[in-house]
């Protein structure tokens, strides 16, 4: 989360220095990759949350749990479950039931299959209207995942969350490529008798460290990939 509030911190001296100088290639382009950092960062927090939440909905290691619930659920049966890209639950069908708990959906409206546990599966006959997500989901009806087997759902999620964490690190790297851009183009205009404040300006004090922050804040480290572990420890 500190990793996040650092990113948004990022993109709003990153704006504000764009109203001083809007054509900047460099920082419209710090920008853009901000903003994906922020939304990749989303997504993984997200992810980890659904994790958490199957793991803790269910201990496959409590067989009176199971067995109620196993009890109140079986193959065939219409259920409202949720989708493991978006957490929203849409109408589904079960396919299959393990005896861990692991339950295998196919969701009616565009037929992509998932996998989740017994605990997150909810009546259709309960839902309030305004509590579930419209059938007609455009990221759903792009997601076309192939086959029924757990396992080859699991792979496909495990992946989808690798390429994510690869492009996360990719922006990264990027970010601090803009950045050593942004310090050559500043000193080059220095030289010239151009004045110009740079977002990664030294700070004043004798401790201070550059950093992406001046707009009234510096003394900030740019951010580094570092959060990369902590994020692979889920997957």
């Amino acid at each position: 989360m500190d990793d996040l509030q650092s990113y948004k911190l990022q993109l709003q001296q990153v704006e504000a220095a764009l109203t001083t100088d809007p054509n900047n290639e460099e920082l419209i382009k710090l920008k853009f990759d901000l903003k994906e950092v922020i939304k990749l960062t989303h997504d993984l927090i997200k992810s980890q949350q659904q994790e958490k939440r199957q793991a803790n909905g269910m201990d496959a290691k409590d067989p009176i749990l199971l067995a109620v619930l196993a009890n109140k659920w079986k193959v065939g049966d219409q259920c409202m479950a949720p989708w493991s890209e978006d957490s929203k639950y849409y109408e589904a069908t079960i396919d299959s039931i393990s005896e861990d708990g692991l339950v295998n959906i196919t969701f009616n409206e565009y037929k992509n299959t998932d996998v989740t546990m017994l605990s997150q599966l909810k009546s259709v006959a309960k839902r309030p209207a305004s509590d579930w997500a419209d059938q007609k989901s455009k990221k759903m009806q792009a997601a076309a995942v192939a086959g029924s087997d757990p396992n080859k759902q699991r792979e496909y999620l495990k992946k989808k969350k690798q390429r994510k964490l690869q492009r996360f690190k990719e922006l990264e790297e990027e970010r601090e490529l803009e950045k050593n851009k942004w310090l050559a183009f500043t000193n080059k205009s220095s030289k010239k008798g151009v004045i110009k404040k740079s977002i990664f300006a030294t700070p004043e004090n004798v401790n201070g460290r550059v950093g992406i922050g001046t707009c009234g804040v510096s003394g900030r480290e740019m951010t580094k990939f570092s959060n990369g572990e902590k994020w692979r420890r889920g997957a």
